[in-house]
């Protein structure tokens, strides 16, 4: 068992989440069904990289979870950005 003393916090091995963890997750999403069930995920990584993960039941499925974060991005981004600045835009 190694001790903190032993512990270099600038060499622990790339993390990634695990496959179980993921696994968990998409059972939770969605209904009985497979073809509702579906994540997107964006986080960092421990070296500050954007990463995504995705899986979903069906193509249909990914591509609902796409449209819906671009929305997302779509309205973080407006609210970033003073209307002065470029005027109001609707979302559709």
């Amino acid at each position: 068992m190694m001790s903190n003393e032993d512990l270099d916090p600038e060499n622990f091995p790339s993390f990634q989440i695990p496959d179980n963890f993921l696994e968990r997750l998409y059972e939770f999403t969605g209904n009985s069904e497979e073809s509702s069930k579906g994540f997107l995920i964006c986080y960092t990584d421990q070296d500050g990289q954007p990463m995504v993960l995705t899986k979903a039941g069906t193509t249909i499925t990914e591509m609902g979870l796409r449209k819906a974060l671009e929305k997302y991005l779509i309205q973080i981004e407006e609210a970033d950005f003073p209307s002065e600045l470029g005027g109001d835009r609707e979302n559709s």
